[in-house]
């Protein structure tokens, strides 16, 4: 690899630690180009500006490995959760959505490609878009649970409570019927 598509990667990297973990509207160029140890005007080289840099941060953030059941996609989701690092550096797709899809600049992308690419494959595998709506506010709900609110009746996540508790919110939202 050369000189310039590691600077790239190195960008990308710590643009998407920073963006994902803090919100867009609450990082700024030079905290990017600071944490990479590279000049900020390289962002602009490569980027062209803050949103292109986004932009590249959830190029296939929201693509799932291929579900074809709706217990395969509960085991999946039960697997991700358990097994996520929770170590201060560790970011996800959820920490993207839950810190951007409501911000006034990119919002609306993050949403869209949620809902174009993820969603849109919850709804394949679950095969019903109100349980698959109800499958992902599960999945949210729990993760701003624990990450905000500690609630001490939660199983710590590397328990087999924990799993127990994720496994039969997301089967309860699988189970919806109107």
């Amino acid at each position: 690899m050369n000189k310039a598509l590691i600077t790239r990667e190195n960008l990308l990297t710590h643009a998407r630690t920073l963006l994902w973990k803090h919100g867009y509207s609450n990082v700024s160029l030079r905290q990017i180009a600071a944490a990479a140890g590279v000049d900020v005007a390289l962002i602009s080289r490569y980027f062209g500006n803050k949103r292109g840099l986004f932009e590249a941060t959830i190029e296939g953030a929201f693509d799932l490995p291929d579900v074809s059941s709706r217990e395969a996609l509960v085991e999946l989701t039960v697997e991700l959760f358990v097994n996520h690092p929770r170590d201060g550096q560790a970011v996800s797709v959820l920490n993207l959505m839950l810190m951007n899809a409501q911000d006034e600049e990119v919002g609306g992308l993050v949403r869209e490609k949620q809902q174009e690419v993820m969603q849109s494959a919850v709804e394949k595998a679950i095969g019903d878009r109100t349980q698959a709506a109800l499958f992902m506010a599960v999945i949210l709900g729990i993760s701003v649970v624990e990450k905000t609110l500690h609630l001490a009746a939660i199983g710590q996540y590397d328990t087999p409570e924990y799993e127990a508790q994720l496994r039969h919110m997301l089967n309860a939202a699988l189970s919806y019927q109107l």
